[in-house]
């Protein structure tokens, strides 16, 4: 990530989405029909469709992070329900923080659907920050080496590292650059604190980023 940004994200909330993150709209069953000359097709059953998961899916916010910009996630999935609903909203963070960074939204409705307490506050502060100098991000950020530590069954924590060497800084209105990607930019490590809300989100509500860590190298 650029100087910048980067700066901002030590002494305040951090950035970086795909909007991969989303959930995709679900398919709808191809319900079209052929007519059939007086046939009567009364054993023609409809589509099954889920209706737990899309309701679900359906509540939460929308979440573009524009044509420019992506985070790639790795270890996204574990194969245990409850690591990957906190590693899924654990991005749902990151990426609130970049769709409001990159749309100049300081009340885009991500922000505080997966951050809470002093996260919520820091994140809006960096945005606000980032807004007032015009600025937003393109490239693309990697993060790796996620991993999850359940302490009851409302809370937990996720650390990871984030490579932001290919990001850049660039001003909203122009599109010029401010700062260039620092390709020798070293991974920093973030550690997270999440809380499971009464509607089934695991909130970011605290956060601390080491930069030049030992375990990103």
């Amino acid at each position: 990530m650029s100087a910048v940004v980067c700066t901002a994200l030590l002494i305040g909330a951090c950035g970086g989405g795909d909007d991969s993150s989303t959930d995709d709209p679900i398919p709808g069953a191809d319900q079209s029909a052929t007519e059939n000359d007086g046939e009567d097709n009364t054993d023609t059953e409809a589509p099954e469709e889920d209706t737990a998961d899309d309701d679900t899916d359906s509540d939460r916010p929308e979440i573009d992070l524009g044509d420019d910009f992506e985070n790639i996630y790795e270890d996204d999935e574990t194969g245990d329900e409850t690591t990957d609903a906190i590693l899924r909203d654990s991005r749902g963070y990151f990426d609130a923080v970049d769709a409001a960074i990159n749309h100049q939204d300081t009340e885009h409705p991500a922000l505080s659907f997966y951050i809470t307490g002093e996260a919520l506050t820091s994140s809006v502060d960096l945005v606000g920050r980032l807004i007032d100098s015009g600025t937003a991000q393109v490239g693309s950020a990697r993060l790796f080496n996620r991993n999850v530590v359940v302490y009851d069954d409302r809370s937990a924590s996720v650390s990871f590292c984030r490579d932001f060497s290919q990001v850049t800084d660039v001003d909203n209105a122009t599109g010029e650059t401010k700062s260039p990607a620092d390709a020798s930019a070293k991974p920093s490590l973030y550690t997270t604190r999440l809380e499971l809300n009464d509607a089934g989100v695991w909130q970011t509500e605290s956060h601390r980023i080491e930069g030049e860590a030992s375990e990103c190298s």
